[in-house]
This record gives structure tokens, sequence and C-alpha cells, in this order.
């Protein structure tokens, strides 16, 4: 059985240039409605020393990473074997160095790519010129707080879509770049499905690499589809024709954490290859069935609605799912 977690997956400590002990973040965390965490400190895994492959803190999971702090741009590599040094990479020579995550049993992610770069803030736009796409797992397509009012959010997502259309199979992520507490900034979580909800370096790598994720500023989307009597998940693939998806939203999970900022879901939309094909208002109910048919390539699910008192927000998004 799959079930999805929401966890924060961009955050740092006082081991590099965070304010939070981990104690203090896996309980901030928890009060935020998170059930786990990835740690991601710049350019050092020192926060983990001592501790267990996936520590558990205060209740909290904590997935081993680090943020690849570079001037060419911020990567993350979680559960990587082995250490792999950032510090001779060059645009032109990225894809050796991701290769080698890759070849320590590690998960490799683009963050911010369209963060504020020089004289501002340097290394955080990325300029690697990767060649291989298929060595990267996922891209941060929202990224800090507020992620449904920033500049960079439509950029990330054209991205991602972009990628998509050329045929590579990349999931998302959210991550918040906590370095400490802002609770007058909304923040969306990152729902990862797990074998049997059990959080450990096996089960993560599982869910990255088979794209079962999607994302939420709002409500819980357990999200399920059909075709010819076959259930099929996030991320898996199913031959072009009907299919439908089943949608159910979960009201009370993390309510804490997104009402307060007037949240409210109105609409679900397919999109496939990048055009919509499906719209339905979502209103108040809690079961959604949606009918369509889709054409070799790829879709996901769109959440659309109020945020922050502005209209037309997307609030939620799934990874793709496949269709060949």
């Amino acid at each position: 059985m799959i079930i999805y977690k929401p966890f924060e997956m961009h955050t740092h400590t006082f081991h590099s240039d965070g304010r939070f002990t981990l104690e203090q973040l896996c309980d901030t965390a928890k009060h935020y409605g998170y059930e786990g965490i990835a740690l991601t400190d710049h350019n050092t895994t020192s926060g983990f020393d001592g501790l267990p492959e996936t520590p558990v803190i205060h209740g909290i999971p904590v997935i081993r990473g680090i943020e690849w702090t570079t001037f060419f741009g911020h990567m993350q590599a979680l559960y990587a074997e082995k250490f792999v040094d950032w510090r001779r990479a060059k645009p032109d020579t990225i894809d050796e160095f991701t290769a080698r995550i890759k070849a320590a049993d590690g998960i490799v992610g683009v963050v911010h790519p369209f963060e504020m770069g020089s004289p501002m803030c340097t290394g955080c736009y990325f300029d690697f010129k990767v060649k291989n796409w298929d060595l990267i797992d996922y891209i941060e397509v929202w990224s800090k707080g507020n992620p449904t009012e920033r500049y960079e959010t439509p950029l990330s997502l054209k991205m991602w879509t972009d990628l998509l259309n050329e045929g590579h199979r990349i999931t998302i992520t959210a991550g918040r770049d906590w370095h400490w507490d802002d609770p007058a900034k909304h923040s969306a979580a990152t729902y990862i499905g797990l074998e049997n909800g059990v959080v450990s370096a096996e089960t993560i790598r599982d869910a990255f690499r088979c794209g079962r994720i999607y994302l939420t500023c709002g409500p819980k989307m357990d999200i399920q589809g059909e075709q010819d009597g076959k259930v099929f998940l996030i991320g898996e693939t199913i031959h072009p024709g009907s299919c439908r998806l089943s949608v159910r939203l979960d009201r009370t999970s993390r309510e804490n954490a997104w009402k307060a900022f007037g949240i409210i879901p109105h609409e679900l939309r397919i999109v496939s290859n990048g055009e919509t094909i499906l719209s339905a208002e979502c209103g108040q109910g809690d079961l959604f069935e949606l009918d369509f048919s889709v054409q070799k390539g790829w879709f996901r699910l769109e959440m659309w609605g109020n945020a922050l008192g502005k209209e037309g927000k997307q609030i939620g998004l799934s990874s793709a799912f496949y269709c060949q």
C-alpha cells in the first residue's frame, strides 16, 4: 500500500547558515503538520554526525541530504552512500558529478533554479549546462514561503514542463529553503508516496525514482487513476485513450498551516503535454471523478483557487503520469 506523507524538503540548521538546531527544526516542522523533513545544509553533512541513516528526531524522520552550493547553481543530493566533492564542478562538466551521485545510489535535485543571481545572490541562479537530464531526479518548482506569489514559480514550472515535453521523466518538490521560523508566510508540502508509509532510504529512493510525489499549498490530495480496470499511481505509465482520475481532498490535513492564509480550492485541471484538457469545479466537495482521454506523452493534475486573498492561484500540482 502506498501512503502519502507531507515533507519539507529544503532545510538548514546552524551547521550551515540556519538558526535552528536539528531538534528545533523538527519541533517546528511538527507544528506545521509535516511528517518528515530533508536536512540539506549547505556543503556539509555534519548535522548527521553520530546519527543513523534516517534519524527520527522528536517523532520526525529526517532524510539525509546536502545542498551543493556553488558559483553556478544549487543542487541537492539525498541519501548518497559516499561523499561527492562539488568544488570542481563547472557549468560544462556538471553531468560528471551528477553521475557520481547516481553511482553512489543518491537522488539528485535542482533547487530554486531561477533565484536571484549575481551580484545579489552569487550562485543561486542555475547556470549549469546539463546535457543529460536523465541524471536529474527532481526540480524544486515551488521555492521559499508564499510560492504562489514568487516571480520564479512560473519560470521553474515552464522549465519542468519543457523537460517533460522533451521526454524526460523528472519529478518535482517544494521547499521553504527553511533557515528560521517564518510564520507570516504560507508554504507548500511535498507529499511523498511511501510503501506502507515507511520512511527509509529505500522507500524514499523508490518514491523519487517512480515519481510518486505531489505538492500542495492547501488540502491533501489523494490521487489515483484507473484504466481498463487497473489502478495506476502518479509516475506510472498507461496507454493512450480513456481513463479516470479519482481525487479526494482532505481539508483537515495541515489546516493550521494554510487556512489562515485564505487558501481555498476552487478548480481541478488535467494538463496534458502542456495543455489543459479538462477543468472541473471542486467547491466544498471531497471526492471527484475526472473522466478524460489522453494522448501519448504525459499529464498531471493541478489544483487552482484562492491564496492570500487573490483568485486564480495554482495551489496544488502533481508530478506527471505518462502515456505511451
